[in-house]
């Protein structure tokens, strides 16, 4: 036994020092490849993989593992050959073959170039991609599956900042294999592909970002782009029976013409079933095959002209990254009074922005970038008719589907609806907060979320903005006072608790989407004024304080610098206010 603890014990000191040695080229590989320095890269990442190899070996001879069985040491010492073997593992079958392919994969290599993306390095690239994300997933799962509890501190550390390590790293790893997955079949290397965009306008909000303004369509065939064909939301008449089969909860809260109205196909959040909606739509008016759908808005037009450079529009503006989202929701509608200028403007900036990126203008990585941006914010939705492709795509941020709680996170939503019927949410200032905590007695978290709603309107809107943009009172709202709509959802199999402001009740219509509670309720907004409505949730499928919020991409309110609003701030739940 004496032997085996010092064999042990002096292993463990060599494993400890070898682990310790490969961090610091774990962290070269990754300022490496950043900076395009692939041989650097390169011999890190074979630097890595001996020491991790080096430590792997070191804690997984056959006394060590018997070790494992005795009362007190064997669990720190399963913790340290589980890292041991995964730090190995994430070296020799995920950093060292990525490394490998990272030239083929590099972003600055997938720019359109004369209205095509070339496929082939991606497509090469793909299996040694898609390994390494399975190999990554089945490290992480090993080092997630350690029980910390019972460990000595420094071990629990080490533990703890590998697992650290991994959680960071998983959303990267997971694009880059996604990626590599769906581009070229997206992009029509198996044939050509038929994609239908959406572009929504914020100024009159959606759940899913804002009312669709306008469609195009856009082929992709072998990595060629091309823009096919444009049209308005107003060309899509309603149609006079459903185009598409609403789940009866989603039909309660939102109403029966979501199958209708292609303006109200995102009254629901569930982007998949919005665009398989809108999908059935298009074809029932135009015909032929839509492959998948696209979402983007102004300010994800923004991010792109940040990339790009200026575009110059047929009507004589110029449109950059700074003044997109005030020339497109904004200027538009003082210029032009008639819908159908308004919607020849958009299609003709739809059309300069669209040949500006398929031209190669903007530097690649700042076009991947931009995407990025606007993916992180949902701004940029994506929906595949192919069901292999949607599964994957379900996984990502980019797949607006409604959030899927676990056992130790409750994934909440807020989401608005324009119910002004005009454009003044470019003048709605919105602020999602959100908090969890466990306050019961059977150990189950209570989460709140506070949504405040701003007008920031001028004081004279009704006068002083066009009526196309107040509404001028069709609907039975003020000009220039701002209704909306705001759905909150609970995680899945919670219950919806109270929904208050100023300390009293506020009314709600209660209901359930999907398994989801759901709290529905209006605010309406003059000039100058605003409104915090809260919303408490009693989490019963979660057994810790966990939280998530998908919100829906706003505009800032109207200022000189108009931004972008999206996300909640997390704040930490008093319980002495909650539900209990």
């Amino acid at each position: 036994m004496i032997f085996a603890l010092a064999w042990v014990g002096i292993r463990g000191l060599l494993a400890k020092s070898a682990l310790e040695g490969a961090l610091p080229y774990a962290k070269t590989v990754q300022s490496s490849i950043t900076s395009g320095d692939l041989d650097a890269a390169g011999a890190a990442a074979r630097q890595l993989g001996d020491r991790a190899h080096t430590a792997a070996d070191l804690t997984g001879d056959p006394i060590w593992r018997a070790m494992e069985f005795v009362p007190g040491a064997g669990a720190n010492l399963t913790a340290v050959r589980t890292a041991a073997s995964a730090s190995e593992t994430l070296a020799s079958q995920v950093i060292k073959p990525l490394v490998a392919v990272a030239e083929l994969v590099d972003p600055a290599r997938m720019k359109p170039a004369d209205g095509a993306i070339d496929i082939a390095p991606i497509t090469e690239a793909k299996p040694t991609v898609v390994r390494a994300q399975q190999a990554f997933h089945h490290a992480s799962a090993s080092v997630a599956a350690i029980d910390d509890s019972a460990v000595i501190g420094p071990v629990r550390t080490a533990v703890g900042r590998l697992k650290t390590m991994l959680v960071s790293a998983t959303p990267g790893v997971d694009a880059l294999g996604n990626s590599a997955r769906l581009l070229p079949t997206m992009l029509g290397s198996d044939g050509p592909r038929t994609y239908l965009l959406l572009v929504q306008n914020p100024a009159e909000l959606r759940s899913t970002g804002g009312l669709v303004g306008a469609l195009a369509l856009i082929t992709a065939d072998h990595g060629r782009l091309a823009l096919t064909a444009q049209a308005s939301g107003t060309s899509i008449q309603p149609s006079p029976t459903p185009v598409a089969a609403i789940p009866a909860s989603t039909q309660g809260l939102y109403g029966p013409l979501l199958a209708r109205f292609i303006q109200d196909v995102n009254l629901t959040p569930d982007f998949p079933l919005a665009a398989s909606t809108a999908s059935a739509m298009w074809k029932a008016k135009f015909g032929g095959t839509i492959d998948g759908v696209l979402t983007i808005d102004p300010v994800a037009l923004s991010y792109l002209l940040g990339a790009t450079g200026p575009v110059s529009v047929s009507t004589g503006e110029t449109l950059t990254g700074q003044n997109t989202v005030k020339t497109l929701l904004s200027d538009v509608y003082f210029r032009w009074a008639e819908p159908e200028q308004q919607d020849a403007f958009f299609a003709s900036a739809a059309e300069a922005v669209f040949t500006k990126v398929a031209s190669g203008a903007a530097d690649g990585s700042a076009l991947v970038k931009a995407l990025a941006h606007a993916g992180d914010e949902r701004r940029l939705l994506i929906w595949s008719a192919h069901t292999d492709e949607q599964k994957v795509l379900a996984s990502t941020s980019l797949s607006g589907v409604l959030p899927e709680s676990t056992s130790e996170t409750a994934a909440l939503g807020v989401y608005f609806n324009d119910a002004t019927g005009s454009k003044m949410d470019y003048y709605l200032k919105t602020q999602v907060e959100a908090g969890t905590a466990i306050c019961r007695s059977d150990g189950k978290p209570s989460s709140r979320v506070t949504v405040t709603l701003t007008n920031t309107a001028p004081s004279d809107a009704a006068t002083s903005l066009p009526a196309y943009v107040t509404g001028a009172g069709s609907y039975g709202v003020p000009p220039g006072s701002i209704r909306t709509r705001v759905a909150v959802y609970g995680a899945e199999g919670g219950l919806l608790a109270r929904t208050a402001s100023d300390g009293a009740d506020y009314t709600t219509v209660s209901g359930t989407d999907r398994g989801r509670p759901v709290s529905l309720f209006t605010v309406e907004l003059a000039p100058g004024q605003s409104k915090t409505v809260s919303v408490d949730l009693l989490d019963m499928n979660q057994d810790a304080p966990g939280m998530s919020v998908a919100v829906t991409p706003t505009l800032a309110g109207a200022t000189p610098d108009l931004g972008a609003s999206f996300g909640a701030s997390i704040i930490a739940l008093d319980c002495t206010t909650t539900v209990k």
